[in-house]
């Protein structure tokens, strides 16, 4: 893994994110460049602020929205950038990390649905402007993709050579980055992952442990199947690929498969809860919510065999990090 100082973390403020400059350790220095930033497919900014860019010491906080930086980026230069991706060439040139994770995105599946040109431009063209960026500075660029760039119509787990076929406006924007992405810098490694859990955000795990709370019985889908995954065996493994400069499409998940329903009363198990209030029921798309891939298992055979080992099983995984949130008092 290079030194902490010469990466650069998009999105930070995600699951993902928090758990790779976690991983990298407080004691090194990152830039780190929140959404608000980096949004790349939105309005360009009109300039930046009249100061330019503060120059941040431990956690400082810039002027220009969330970004956060010890990056020593001139004011005359920032006050004349006009566009976030400006802003992003500005962080390449001054801080001129090696290694760049993009884990930006546009992440409410449903929502997608209803502004699908929304999340095609933040998903598919912001990704492009990212990798555009990266090729420029010669950085190395560690994408995230997800599961749902496939119909989930396999009977085994996927492949990365297996064709994708979205299903819903989420997974086709997440599909048109990586193509845009490979074409603006075949080198990248293109990650694909699923269903993460891991502290800083509530994610599904959470919200059925907090439901479990209530000691009231409640629905969980059964007939979704996927690669539960944790955040800081992930960050871990991306850390180490991205450090070595690996290329391609590569899927990264935790060993082992669950249904929504199995994922949930495992959780309820590990957390003292009772698994039974956890009540198998199917999918209802009646209230016009995004198809999802009943089956999409990722085969991570390939990275595996890269890193020289799996990642461990998801059950395990799961346990560390249920008696992680229980010695936070979470």
């Amino acid at each position: 893994m290079p030194d902490a100082e010469e990466i650069l973390v998009l999105g930070h403020r995600g699951l993902l994110g928090q758990a790779l400059v976690a991983a990298c350790g407080g004691r090194c220095q990152i830039i780190e460049g929140g959404r608000e930033v980096f949004d790349l497919a939105r309005q360009p900014l009109a300039s930046a602020p009249a100061g330019g860019l503060a120059v941040g010491q431990a956690q400082a906080q810039a002027s220009l929205g969330c970004l956060r930086a010890r990056l020593p980026v001139m004011g005359q230069e920032a006050s004349q950038a006009h566009s976030r991706l400006d802003v992003l060439r500005l962080a390449l040139k001054q801080g001129r990390p090696r290694l760049v994770f993009n884990c930006l995105g546009y992440t409410d599946v449903d929502r997608a649905e209803r502004e699908p040109q929304v999340a095609e431009a933040v998903n598919g063209r912001g990704a492009q402007a990212v990798a555009r960026a990266c090729a420029e500075a010669g950085a190395h660029l560690v994408h995230l993709s997800t599961d749902f760039v496939f119909d989930g119509q396999e009977k085994r787990p996927y492949r990365e050579d297996d064709p994708p076929a979205p299903l819903s406006a989420y997974g086709h924007g997440k599909l048109l980055g990586e193509r845009l992405v490979a074409a603006e810098l075949p080198g990248a490694l293109i990650a694909r992952s699923a269903w993460l859990f891991g502290p800083g955000r509530a994610s599904f795990v959470d919200k059925v442990i907090a439901q479990g709370r209530t000691g009231r019985p409640f629905p969980v889908v059964s007939d979704q199947v996927g690669s539960p995954t944790y955040t800081a065996d992930l960050a871990r493994a991306l850390l180490d690929l991205g450090g070595r400069w690996v290329g391609g499409v590569l899927h990264v998940v935790n060993q082992g498969q669950a249904s929504r329903h199995e994922l949930a009363q495992k959780a309820l198990e590990l957390a003292g809860l009772d698994p039974g209030l956890a009540r198998p029921a199917h999918t209802d798309l009646a209230g016009g919510g995004a198809r999802r891939p009943a089956y999409s298992v990722l085969d991570a055979g390939r990275a595996a065999r890269v890193l020289g080992a799996p990642l461990p099983e998801w059950p395990e995984a799961l346990a560390r990090y249920i008696a992680g949130r229980q010695e936070e008092g979470a």
